[in-house]
């Protein structure tokens, strides 16, 4: 085994009855520091230990090497606490990690290969997450105990693990042809059940909301919004719609490999079908020819039409319609899994829209019915990644949540992002670092059909739902795209914003 720095240090959390219970009725101090609890005695197998503080007692997590055994992969983990943990202790492991809309598994845990931008997520069965450990798992005093969860088989030799409060565990091996003695079956999978497992993605978002830009792997897409290029019904660019074509394929010619550059054009479900593959062919025929006399000879210019055919944003509300009428650039980016940012112009930083602190200071949030206080606690290199943890501690009276506490539902160019309503409005998905001129946001993941609410995974805590005291906290992960920056902002919007936060590593 070896033992690893953990990404996050997971603070206090009170958990439901049956989840957490203390003998003690005040809130203790809590630290950002790990606490050291010595090892268990496991095989020098590769397993990965790491020490936390959590809910004021030390707990050791054993994070054993993915066993994989023909289309599945086991992740087992140990979670032992010490014999000195504060008396009554008693942690639910299977409350804190499960899945919204479930009572007992590990469903939240997630694989992540930061080289080859790919995550994976337990097998699911009708929505529920299955295939992981059911029981309670309570965690005691000089006690341990054990999860395990299938995934699909990941085809490389090492992965992080993604935990909700714990944050991200580095490097854990992945093995082959070990027999693990359990099956998906036995964990409570039916034949129907599904692994889901996406390419990552980067995704940014202009200030002024005219462009968007995702990136996975060598594969770029900037989505211009119609509403900026074109009046209604009308292909033509205005000169103000071609000057904002031209600041994109400046910083598209900068950021691509020479090559093919496929324009695309997309309208909302007004009007016939025929009458909108017309109007979308138009209008990318348009942009293509003002986006050749910027990028040049080098560069092989197609176009494309599908009228109504590709929405991403479901419904017919005038913010999903307004998301659909886009024309999207593709292009071969020539350095692979770098943020990349592409704007119609240029964009001022815009000014604050909740409270403001500096560094690691903290700053006060209304949220959820409650006072908040939010400190970034690190933000450090790991790979493609900057991986952020955001201390979360209850400064008001009272016991609750603080869902909502990084942004509302999404709007705009966000809505084609294929988020679901819980992911926007529990998790830390709102949570963004501003670069030049676009809020950058949490990597995320498909997993699902694109067009539907719920396609995206997000590689941040995605529900944060332990009920805080006073006095108390919780850490928040998030994994950001590396903006090459010594300090950077964390900003959510209508929230707060925390400036001059150091990147280490």
């Amino acid at each position: 085994m070896h033992r690893a720095r953990l990404t996050a240090v997971a603070l206090a959390v009170v958990l439901t009855a049956t989840a957490c219970t203390t003998s003690d009725p005040e809130p203790r101090p809590t630290t950002a520091s790990p606490q050291a609890t010595g090892s268990a005695e496991v095989p020098d197998d590769g397993s990965v230990v790491v020490d936390v503080e959590h809910g004021g007692a030390p707990v050791e997590l054993t994070v054993h090497p993915v066993q994989v055994v023909g289309d599945h992969a086991l992740l087992t983990v140990d979670y032992a606490m010490a014999d000195d943990a504060p008396a009554g202790t008693n942690l639910s492991i299977a409350a804190l990690l499960r899945n919204p809309g479930s009572f007992l598994n590990v469903g939240r845990l997630r694989l992540v290969d930061p080289e080859g931008m790919r995550a994976w997520e337990v097998g699911r069965d009708a929505g529920t997450s299955v295939s992981t450990s059911g029981e309670a798992l309570n965690l005691a005093p000089g006690g341990s105990v054990t999860s395990q969860a299938f995934f699909a088989a990941p085809d490389v030799p090492s992965v992080d693990v993604l935990f909700p409060y714990f944050g991200l565990v580095e490097d854990v091996p992945v093995v082959t042809g070990e027999d693990v003695g359990t099956t998906p079956a036995d964990l409570g999978a039916s034949d129907a059940a599904v692994y889901p497992a996406g390419d990552v993605e980067v995704f940014s978002v202009a200030y002024d909301g005219g462009a968007s830009t995702q990136v996975q792997a060598q594969d770029a897409t900037v989505t211009l919004a119609s509403d900026v290029l074109f009046a209604t019904d009308v292909a033509d660019l205005t000169p103000e719609a071609a000057a904002a074509v031209d600041a994109a394929a400046a910083q598209i010619a900068e950021a691509a490999q020479e090559g093919e550059v496929v324009v695309t054009g997309h309208t909302d479900d007004v009007a016939s079908d025929a009458y909108n593959l017309d109007l979308s062919n138009r209008r990318a025929a348009a942009v293509a020819e003002r986006l050749g006399q910027t990028l040049g000879a080098g560069f092989a210019l197609r176009t494309e039409g599908k009228g109504e055919s590709e929405p991403v944003a479901p419904g017919t509300s005038a913010e999903a319609r307004a998301a659909n009428r886009r024309v999207e650039v593709r292009f071969t980016v020539a350095r692979a899994g770098e943020s990349l940012e592409v704007t119609t112009g240029d964009v001022a930083t815009p000014e604050p829209t909740g409270a403001v602190a500096s560094g690691s200071a903290p700053v006060e949030v209304e949220a959820a019915g409650a006072t908040w206080a939010v400190r970034a606690t690190e933000v450090r290199r790991s790979g493609p990644f900057l991986v952020g943890s955001l201390e979360v501690g209850r400064v008001s009276d009272g016991t609750g949540a603080p869902v909502g506490l990084f942004g509302d539902f999404a709007a705009g160019r966000l809505l084609s992002r294929g988020m679901s309503s819980t992911t926007l409005t529990a998790g830390a998905y709102g949570a963004t670092l501003l670069g030049t001129g676009s809020y950058l946001y949490p990597a995320d993941y498909l997993r699902g059909e694109v067009g539907t609410e719920d396609a995206r995974g997000v590689l941040a805590d995605q529900f944060v739902d332990a009920p805080v005291a006073q006095g108390q906290s919780v850490v928040v992960t998030v994994l950001w795209p590396d903006t090459g920056q010594d300090t950077v902002t964390v900003d959510a919007e209508g929230r707060f914003r925390i400036t001059d936060v150091p990147v280490t590593g």
